[in-house]
């Protein structure tokens, strides 16, 4: 399985206690031309992160109705051009209409879907979609190990973002790590 990571990677990445050759590593980028379209959904996050361009008097409770995703993936869709489909918030994972998103915007036929997501994958998120509705689900961490990150993200999780994303690398998702 190959981890995609966005930004710059160390020879060798560790995480879930094993070491990855660059083989295995391979970096995320846009290509010149295609479109990429960001949907916030929310800004509710179940984090506080200190970095956050949503500043926690921004958090919220209220989210993009699914009438509303379902719009937007139709307006912004040109089957004329390659088009992605990123998934975010806040959280993107507490939106209830997440599993349901994706596969609008598959069947309209975006090109790509992927979620970011800080790793807590909530409300069953691996449970409610298939490996192949996602192209890449990407985690959000802020170093390489608890110690760096949890003083940025909170305590614990590290643990939890990492645990998670050997769930999703366990059910055959494709998975990318973003490191801001």
């Amino acid at each position: 399985k190959t981890v995609f990571c966005r930004g710059t990677f160390s020879p060798k990445l560790t995480i879930l206690d094993f070491s990855l050759p660059m083989s295995m590593v391979r970096s995320l980028n846009f290509a010149p031309g295609e479109r990429n379209i960001f949907l916030h959904l929310l800004t509710d996050c179940n984090l506080s992160c200190r970095h956050c361009y949503i500043n926690r008097a921004m958090h919220g409770t209220g989210a993009v109705s699914g009438d509303t995703i379902r719009d937007w993936l139709r307006t912004f869709y040109d089957p004329a051009k390659d088009t992605n489909c990123i998934f975010l918030g806040g959280e993107p994972t507490l939106h209830p209409e997440l599993p349901r998103a994706i596969r609008w915007a598959r069947r309209e036929g975006y090109s790509s879907i992927t979620v970011d997501s800080n790793g807590f994958l909530l409300n069953d998120f691996l449970d409610k979609v298939a490996p192949d509705e996602v192209d890449c689900l990407s985690f959000s961490l802020d170093g390489p190990d608890a110690a760096v990150n949890d003083p940025i993200r909170g305590r614990g999780v590290f643990d939890t973002c990492t645990a998670n994303l050997g769930h999703a690398v366990a059910k055959g998702f494709a998975t990318a790590l973003i490191y801001t």
